[in-house]
């Protein structure tokens, strides 16, 4: 049984389906021990391009590194691979980077991978599963990865092979907050809070209005891809336009908005310690939502770059 480290990338198409799909295909050759993250790298070298997904999975097989190769290449071949341009966009690559064997160099293959050492999107995931692979010259993954300076990899999620309920957590801690809040404002809230701290309340009125104003054009403009689940809709487009081309999450901006607006116009002290935790669970929200749709559509990456202020246009 030989250990292989197997190198999986795409920047075409449904890029995680094409990676659980070459997944699935080198289980069907042995056992895989061991998956990395899951990374977003700006490509290296070629065309102009969206960034790829990549991965590195260790497989435990009895296929000699020839036959391993013809199989890896069916396996690209069946998600549509094309090779008519040199390092240019691909539905799947598989590449084999090393193994627990002796090094190994013909006309068709190399082991490891001769660009192996060169690659962060490479030489970073498979550090996290095998940190003393050997990637050639007597050096190991850990090694040459800290050789390499940064290359726009950034991990995304940890697990990418099955969908986690995650997003659903995150909803409903979310909708039980702004429960919490509503109650709190009842218990310890006051209409004469109007009269007593006409400034503060003026002002949290005023934040209430403009967050419910700011949450309205975000439900517009999303229509019926609008989702309290962090997970994007199947099919649904991505939001470029409208006040999405001003914040990146202009639904939770609004919501903390009117939350924060209510609490300080009603004088509640327990309104805004809700507030408080409602502001940490949403940008924990907000920052597993950009994994996500970093994963969903290649051109987020653009498009976060275009797009900096992520609640509040102009602020935040």
């Amino acid at each position: 049984m030989t250990r292989y480290a197997i190198g999986l990338g795409s920047n075409l198409g449904d890029r995680l389906e094409n990676l659980r799909a070459g997944d699935a295909g080198l289980s069907q050759l042995g056992k895989i021990t061991a998956r990395s993250a899951l990374y977003e790298t700006e490509p290296i070298g070629g065309p102009r391009q969206d960034p790829f997904l990549n991965a590195v999975v260790l497989l435990e097989s009895e296929l000699e590194p020839h036959r391993l190769l013809d199989a890896c290449l069916e396996i690209e071949a069946q998600r549509g691979r094309e090779r008519s341009v040199d390092w240019g966009p691909r539905t799947l690559d598989i590449d084999i980077i090393t193994y627990d064997g002796p090094p190994l160099s013909d006309d068709r293959l190399t082991i490891p991978h001769p660009l192996a050492a060169d690659r962060e999107f490479v030489l970073r995931p498979l550090a996290e599963i095998w940190p003393d692979a050997p990637v050639g010259d007597d050096t190991t993954a850990r090694e040459q990865l800290e050789e390499v300076g940064p290359q726009g990899v950034d991990l995304l999620v940890r697990q990418w092979v099955r969908d986690r309920p995650v997003g659903s957590w995150l909803a409903g801690a979310q909708l039980a907050l702004i429960l919490l809040t509503v109650i709190g404002v009842l218990i310890d809230g006051s209409a004469e809070n109007l009269d007593e701290h006409p400034v503060i309340s003026a002002l949290g009125l005023t934040l209430a209005i403009l967050g419910a104003a700011l949450g309205g054009s975000a439900s517009v403009s999303a229509g019926r891809d609008l989702t309290v689940k962090p997970e994007p809709e199947e099919g649904a487009d991505l939001r470029d336009a409208g006040v999405y081309r001003l914040v990146r999450h202009p639904m939770y901006g609004g919501l903390l908005l009117m939350v924060l607006g209510a609490a300080l116009a009603a004088g509640s002290m327990y309104a805004m310690v809700g507030w408080l935790a409602l502001t940490i669970l949403v940008l924990v929200k907000a920052d597993y939502e950009e994994r996500l749709l970093r994963i969903r559509y290649p051109a987020y990456a653009s498009y976060r770059r275009r797009v900096p202020r992520r609640l509040i246009p102009g602020i935040f």
